[in-house]
């Protein structure tokens, strides 16, 4: 076979392959409907599994929405600690997209101070660590199908920007199937398992979270009401603002959580005032299985009242760790113990 016959069969040959592949990849891009303009959805991030290929990483997730016209970013860097499965949510919102498609939410660490102490805070900084601004830049690889978030802060050193990566860096994020929580818990440690469904507040202590739980034995997480100071009058706008004491004409429910999912059996249950119109929280929960990870439970809590319909009035959280089902003798044998301590 003449040498000039095989090179030019060789040629087309890789020419057809090349438009196929060419083809196919023109094919998955169509079929990747991720759109900078438009993300809404839940992702969650991948992270190196220890064996050569990623593994998803639910607890650093984002929720991109639009509220009152805005975009806005619901964005959790990861667990708290490696034996801490809770999380921060924080809310950033969408500022701009440059020309190449890269998306940029920010979150203002310092909402709660003027523009004109933060211009002096800027200039008076020495530290590289004071976050002034949380940015998130996000863009669509259409050849994964997936985005691409980096998690940077600004910092401000005698009056010059700066710009550096936190801990969480540059990660990939995949489209998530199921709901996740993203709900900021404000109201943390104010929920405590009890193995009473109304405990005697001076006298009966709540159980310990990493040795008092075990797995299929019910236990009451309760809610647990801040001393206020002030007034009277003070004291009871306070109540009503954190749902202890009930509105005129409002009603109360909450929704159970437990390793950031919804506990089915445990959603919009009603909580009717008492006589003097106090509301008590509480909900009666089983672990299926130990964790020596720990396992966070939440309970947002809602009211619903005639203008403004139904809204948040708090999340209260706490973490726990159910130990191992007991066996009937070891829970006698305990039960039996705990009665000659009383």
């Amino acid at each position: 076979m003449p040498r000039w016959f095989l090179w030019t069969h060789l040629t087309i040959l890789s020419l057809l392959l090349g438009g196929c592949l060419n083809l196919e990849q023109e094919d998955q891009y169509a079929k990747c409907e991720l759109d900078i303009s438009n993300l809404e959805g839940t992702y969650i991030s991948l992270k190196g599994g220890g064996s050569g290929s990623d593994v998803p990483d639910p607890y650093a997730r984002v929720k991109f929405y639009t509220e009152d016209g805005k975009k806005k970013a619901m964005y959790t860097a990861g667990r708290l600690a490696p034996n801490n499965p809770a999380t921060n949510k924080y809310e950033y919102e969408h500022r701009s997209t440059s020309e190449d498609g890269e998306a940029m939410y920010v979150i203002n660490m310092f909402a709660d101070k003027s523009r004109q102490r933060i211009e002096r805070l800027k200039k008076d900084n020495r530290r590289l660590d004071v976050k002034f601004e949380g940015r998130i830049y996000v863009k669509v690889n259409k050849k994964r199908c997936s985005l691409t978030i980096g998690d940077f802060y600004v910092t401000y050193v005698k009056g010059e920007e700066t710009i550096d990566s936190n801990p969480t860096g540059t990660r990939t994020y995949l489209r998530s199937k199921e709901e996740l929580g993203f709900v900021h818990c404000d109201e943390v440690r104010q929920l405590m398992p009890f193995a009473m469904d109304d405990p005697n507040w001076d006298k009966d202590a709540p159980l310990d979270v990493k040795t008092g739980l075990f797995a299929k034995e019910p236990a009451w997480f309760h809610y647990i009401e801040k001393n206020y100071d002030g007034s009277k009058s003070e004291i009871r706008e306070k109540q009503h603002k954190a749902g202890v004491m009930a509105e005129d004409g409002c009603s109360y429910d909450f929704e159970l959580w437990a390793k950031d999912r919804r506990v089915a059996a445990s959603q919009k249950v009603a909580v009717e005032p008492k006589e003097n119109g106090f509301l008590h929280w509480k909900v009666q929960h089983a672990f299926d299985k130990s964790s020596a990870d720990g396992i966070f439970v939440e309970m947002h809590r809602y009211k619903t009242c005639a203008e403004g319909g139904r809204t948040l009035v708090g999340n209260a959280c706490t973490v726990v760790w159910p130990e191992p089902e007991r066996t009937a003798e070891e829970k006698a044998e305990a039960e039996s113990e705990a009665a000659k301590k009383k």
